[in-house]
């Protein structure tokens, strides 16, 4: 029993450390579905989110601005690959 607690806490553990490389591998996460990011388009759609949303309030209005804008920034990037 004690084995297969160990066992199922480092299998875990190896998951959790396998999700930021994969973020910062080039390839991107899944933070909704179909909505696809990078640390890099992350960064720039919420700096562009605060930039248009300044107001007191409009958090949803902020999170909608910045998904949309990771959504078309990934797809152009992708674009660009192939």
């Amino acid at each position: 029993m004690k084995i297969a607690q160990i066992l199922s806490v480092a299998l875990l553990a190896a998951a959790w450390g396998a999700s930021p490389a994969l973020a910062q591998s080039g390839e991107g996460i899944m933070i909704r579905p179909g909505i696809y990011t990078t640390p890099e388009i992350s960064a720039k759609c919420m700096a562009y989110a605060r930039q248009t949303e300044p107001r007191e309030g409009a958090d949803n209005r902020r999170q909608s601005l910045a998904l949309a804008c990771a959504k078309k920034l990934y797809a152009a990037e992708n674009k660009k690959k192939k």
